[in-house]
Parts: C-alpha cells; structure tokens; sequence
C-alpha cells in the first residue's frame, strides 16, 4: 500500500524546508499585545514539520482519506515530516546506508512519528484553534454583562481587522482596502455604525470590540448557523388583542412591529422597549394583511370590511382611507420601485387588484380585471368593466422585486401575471388586463412569490448605491423574475421567463418544474403475521411556500406537518422537514444567511432549521397557543411570533433588559369604544367626539 512505504525522491536535490519566524498575538481586554523578543534576540521559531504532521493527523481521522494518502507520500517525497536526530557522539557525518540519512538526522514516516507521540490525539490540532480562539474570546466576555455572549462575539478562524487573531490585519487595515466581492457584501450593507447602535438598543447589539468597523470588516465575520441562534431565546410576551393576531410584521428599520386582529385593531409596538405605542382603530372588520411603505413613513392596513387604511409610523396618525373593493380585501403590497414607493397593490375577493396611492383617498385606484374568457365574450360584445362581479376570488398578490409587474394567485386555479407601470391611456376607467396566464394548478392558488424578494425587502431605496444592494447572479435560475405558486392539491410550480424573442402568443413565463409534494414516510409496522395498522391518507396541500434568500432553494410547509425543501435549479426534492406535529402556516427565511430558516406552528412550536444541512438547529417550545404568523428582524437578531389569543411573543439575543418594565396586558382605554363613520370612511371617538389615536396618550391598561 502507498501509505505504508517510503517515497523515493527523485535525483535532483530536495529544497530545504523554509521554517519562518512568527509574532504570537493574543488579546486582552479589547487590546492586542503582540509578544515580540527584543531586535538582538532571535524571533520565535516554529518548526513547520510539526504542522505537516498536526495536519497529516487531522486529516487521518477524517473522511478525506484519498487525500491523505496523496498527502502522505508528498510529505516523504519533499521530506516535510519531523527528523530523527542522532546522539551527538554518533554525528560522524558519514551516511549510514540509509538514502535519506545525512549523517545527522533521517527523516520518519508517519507511522513511526505516531508511535513517537503517541500523546498526541487525532484531534489535536482543533484543541490548539480552540485554544486560541478561548484565549482571546474570555477577556471580551467580561465586557457584556452577565455570561451571555450576543450574536456578534462568534467564533471565527476567517475574520479581518478586529474580528481577527493575527497582529498584522490589525497593523495594515488602515493602509490596505481589502475588498470583498459584490455578492459577498450585498447581505451585510445595513451593518453599518448607525444601525449597529439599533440593533444594541433591540437587545442585539454589538460590543465594541467585536463590532465591525465598515461593511467590508462585516462581511468577513462568517458564523455557522448554530451559533447565530444558539443565544437567542423566548424574552418577552405580550399581549394586546382580545383574538388572533393573524399578522405580524417588523418595520424596514426592526424597531417596531405592527400587529393586525381578529378585534378590528391595528397596534405599533416598541421592539426596544416591548411597549405597546399606538392603537389603530377604524376597520370593521377582521385585519387580513399589513405591509410597510420602503420609505418606512407608512403602514397599510387590510380588512374583510373591503376597505384600506393607511397610518404614519409610528405614532398610529390616521393618513388616508381606500374605498373601491366590493368584497374582503385579501392582500396588500408596497411598490419596491423607487419612483413608486407610495404605490400599493391589493387583491380582493371581488376579482379584481388595483393599485392605489396611498397617500390621498381622493384618487381613483388602477384597476386589474381578467380577460373575459373567449365564450364570455362571444356571447355578449359589451365591454369589459371593473363593476362587472367575477365568478372567482383572489387570494394573494406579490410584486417582483424591480416592482415593474406582479402576480396573483386565484379560486380559478389560475396565477396571473399584470404590468405594474404601464396604464389603460386610451380610456383611464377602463380597467387592465393580465399579461400572461399560469395554468398548471387543480385547485386554489392560494399563495405566489417572486425570486428576490427576499433581498428587494431589506434594501432601502433611499441609498445611492441602489444596484449594489442586489445580488448578481450569473446563474439565469436565480435571476428576479421566476415564480413560485403553491396550490391545496399538493404541489408547487416554478415558472422562469422566456426571453423577449419568445414573447409571443404563447405567454412570457413557462412552467419548469412541477414540485410534487412526496407522500409522508410509513410509520413501523408490526412484524409479519402480527395485526396491520391501517394507514389513513394525509392531506398534502401546500400552505405556504418561500424562496430561500439566495434563490437555490424553494421551501414549503405541507398541510401533513412537514417542510419540503426543493432544488430550484433542477426541481429535484433536498430535504423532507419533520419537527412539527400539527398544521404550519407560518415560514420566513433568515434576512442574510441563506441557510436559516424559521417554521411555526399550530402545535406551538417555532423550529428553526438548517436547510443546507437539513436539519433543525433549535426548537422552541413556545406555549399551548396555536402560532398563526411570524418573522425575523430585518438584521436577523430576533423573531416575532403571535398566536390565536392576542398573544405576541419576542425571540431576541442579549437579556432584554430594556424590555423588563413592559407589563403583560397593554391595552388602551378607548380600544373597544364604539365609533362614529362618515361617508368617507373617516372615524371619530363616540365618547369623546376626537380622533381615535387621541386616546392613545392615555396610560396601558391591562384587560379587565
């Protein structure tokens, strides 16, 4: 066997080996303090055959056995393992037969130096990294209070600056710009100095010596995904709706959540402080979505009532009222593109979207009716018109992420694709029809998404480098303009654009892949002749379904408790998710590491997973309360979740102790107080004959 002989060198000469000097630099206190000899001394030599033989150990113990076999006759060949020196009084200087022996030392194989050191574990060489990364990480976790490390002190051998071990990145950071790549900075531009000081006021924040310094410093501090969660846990809870809190958003900024109920309420919560700051009343019925203005000015709100309400952050102050729906309205949506940032889409039950500007009640919407189907319209030659009642509903609506066309998901097993930007000129009460048709589904479309969204959502459109903040993938599968829509009959569809020469009568997006849900696996069965356990058949409908933040990866939570994980790429099944053991409805994906994920529940758990690896990274037990919706924080450090009772609950790093003083019940006086309506939808308080949000400067109270 190769391993087991020694390599015979060719004739020319070996080079000797190049041992160099090296400054040790350990950390203490936030200062580096480099352990140099004076000039006259010699500086500390390390014998770099011992790396080759740490190394060569390591990788012995490892799954790459066919490179340490190259490896090892490399060592012998080049001679880069430790010697055998002879005693001093046997150093003739003559050769002793031995090829390799130069009369004062002979070189050893691996075998013999494992029989030599025989101290020396397989693992060695990870317990001196550990060492070293323990010796510098101690005196630092003395700087945050109690033992609790936040999300920044990670561990990490690749870091620059001040995240790294050696004395030399911190002596040429100011004099050599080390740039990343355009996609290795694109997840970490918001980690700059301002909203590091949010993040540390949320609870999250970074200490100062491990804190970046710029982007570039950030995007270098690589952390796994287990310990990006492994210190975040079930901080507060609170509660301020009387029934289910069906949405739960975080603000662009991270420091408010809006929540929206079944109670009719609309409510603007604190995140640094868990303090409830307004209460939205208007609506008369249930809140069915929220969405937030990428300018963070506004926040809209949605309800079964068929109107629109549009409040200013956060302070709750009324701003506009959108009548023209005839049915529930079922989703809204902000513009993404920067000369539309007030622009908001809703679909309703009644069949039709429009888009409204958000700021004045006055302006007549843009409608989006279908075309009327071909024997619908041989039959009658009127017209198409938006006060014609369709035959089926919308269910949801997503913008791309250039916000220049959108897509809806409908009750005719049909998604369809609109022009977001170009208006009906011809006739403005006209209203406008779809550009493409996507058929593929045997039931309800109930949910559709673009690829992208992912990142369009976290980027602020107010920064001049707006085509840095995005990705460029040269990969055509992860560009911004594929679709995914699920369906209740148990499958998914990926739709990519065909180019502009396509374009034609045959429609601009085709189907890729059809991502069929896999039948759940078989419970164990009895050994033969025993009793046969009937297997009932399970539900496989899709409920919810999301694009990974990098666009390789589509996830989706099946009606049978289970999450699939697909490959976008070529459509294939990665990973079938088990953890949840009832209904999920509630999936997000980390806002900058595409490998987290995060689930909830109806069985009152919040799982987050690994879906590279496909496998949980931490569960939360968080109460007997089903979970309807959730999110992670536009920087990643925390999660929100809300449950049917009115419940919300922050998952955060650091102790919260900002959040200590917020008491469980935070309820105004005038929530549940009746209201008086105009005929422009505009309320005021019965009792007091003021504008609702008046009421919100009176002190919390709790429920009864």
């Amino acid at each position: 066997y190769m391993a087991l002989r020694k390599y015979v060198p060719k004739v020319s000469a070996t080079p000797p080996v190049c041992v160099q000097s090296l400054n040790i630099s350990i950390k203490e206190n936030g200062k580096v303090t480099v352990l140099q000899k004076a000039p006259t001394e010699a500086d500390v030599d390390l014998d770099l055959r011992e790396v080759y033989f740490l190394i060569m150990h390591f990788l012995s113990s490892g799954p790459c056995q066919r490179t340490c076999g190259h490896l090892w006759n490399e060592l012998l060949e080049h001679q880069l393992l430790p010697r055998r020196y002879h005693a001093w009084y046997s150093r003739s200087g003559m050769p002793s037969g031995d090829v390799n022996d130069d009369g004062i030392s002979l070189p050893l194989n691996y075998s013999k130096l494992v029989e030599r050191h025989p101290h020396v574990d397989k693992d060695h060489l990870v317990k001196l990294l550990k060492q070293l990364i323990l010796a510098s990480a101690i005196p630092s976790r003395s700087m945050v209070s109690g033992n609790m490390l936040n999300a920044a002190s990670v561990p990490t051998l690749l870091g620059v600056g001040s995240f790294s071990f050696l004395s030399s990145d911190h002596s040429l950071r100011g004099n050599k710009d080390i740039k990343s790549p355009s996609y290795m900075r694109w997840p970490h531009r918001l980690a700059d100095q301002i909203r590091s000081l949010g993040l540390r006021e949320i609870g999250g924040g970074f200490i100062r010596h491990h804190r970046a310094p710029s982007t570039r410093a950030a995007c270098y501090a690589i952390a796994k995904p287990s310990t990006m969660v492994q210190k975040m846990q079930n901080t507060k809870c609170v509660r301020g709706h009387r029934n289910a809190v069906y949405c739960a958003i975080f603000d662009r900024s991270g420091r408010y959540v809006v929540t929206g109920s079944d109670d009719r309420l609309v409510k603007i919560w604190s995140m640094e402080t868990a303090y409830c700051l307004a209460s939205c009343r208007g609506h008369e019925g249930d809140i069915t979505d929220l969405a937030v203005s990428f300018n963070n000015a506004l926040v809209a709100s949605a309800s079964n009532d068929c109107m629109i309400r549009i409040w200013r952050m956060p302070d709750g102050l009324p701003i506009s009222v959108l009548r023209g729906h005839s049915a529930a309205v079922t989703a809204i949506a902000f513009s993404p593109r920067p000369g539309a940032l007030y622009q908001l889409l809703s679909s309703s039950d009644d069949g039709t979207c429009r888009i409204w500007d958000a700021r004045y009640s006055q302006f007549s919407p843009r409608i989006y009716v279908p075309k009327p189907s071909d024997s619908a319209a041989g039959r009658s030659s009127i017209p198409s018109s938006s006060n014609v009642q369709q035959s089926h509903q919308i269910f949801c609506c997503a913008f791309n992420a250039s916000g220049t066309v959108f897509v809806t998901g409908s009750s005719d097993t049909l998604a369809r694709v609109w022009n977001a930007c170009k208006p009906n000129t011809e006739d403005s009460e006209q209203p406008n029809h779809e550009i493409d048709v996507l058929a593929g589904h045997e039931n309800d479309v109930n949910y559709v998404q673009f690829s992208g969204c992912a990142v369009a959502a976290r980027a602020y459109p107010s920064d001049g480098s707006k085509e840095e903040t995005l990705p460029k993938f040269r990969n055509t599968w992860l560009n911004h303009d594929n679709i995914v829509t699920c369906s209740r009959d148990g499958s998914a569809i990926i739709w990519i654009p065909r180019s502009r020469r396509s374009h034609g009568k045959t429609g601009r997006w085709i189907r890729a892949y059809h991502l069929k849900v896999p039948p759940p696996p078989l419970p164990p069965q009895p050994p033969r002749g025993g009793p046969r356990q009937r297997i009932l058949p399970t539900p496989r409908g899709v409920n919810m379904i999301a694009w990974s933040l990098d666009n390789r990866f589509v996830l989706a939570a099946i009606m049978d408790c289970r999450i699939c994980v697909w490959n976008a790429v070529d459509g294939s099944l990665v990973h079938s998710l088990t953890g949840h053991t009832n209904s999920t409805y509630v999936l997000d994906v980390h806002p900058f590491n595409p490998r987290i994920a995060m689930s909830a529940g109806y069985d009152g758990k919040t799982i987050v997973w690994d879906i590279w690896e496909g496998a949980p990274i931490r569960t939360y037990e968080i109460g007997p309360f089903k979970l309807v919706d959730g999110k992670f924080s536009p920087d990643g450090t925390s999660i929100i979740l809300s449950d049917d009772v009115g419940q919300l609950y922050i998952l955060s790093t650091g102790q919260g102790e900002s959040q200590r003083d917020a008491k469980f019940d935070q309820f105004f006086l005038g929530d549940y107080r009746p209201l008086i309506h105009d005929t422009h939808g505009n309320v005021l308080d019965q009792e007091t004959q003021l504008a609702p949000y008046r009421r919100n400067m009176q002190d919390l109270l709790c429920d009864s």
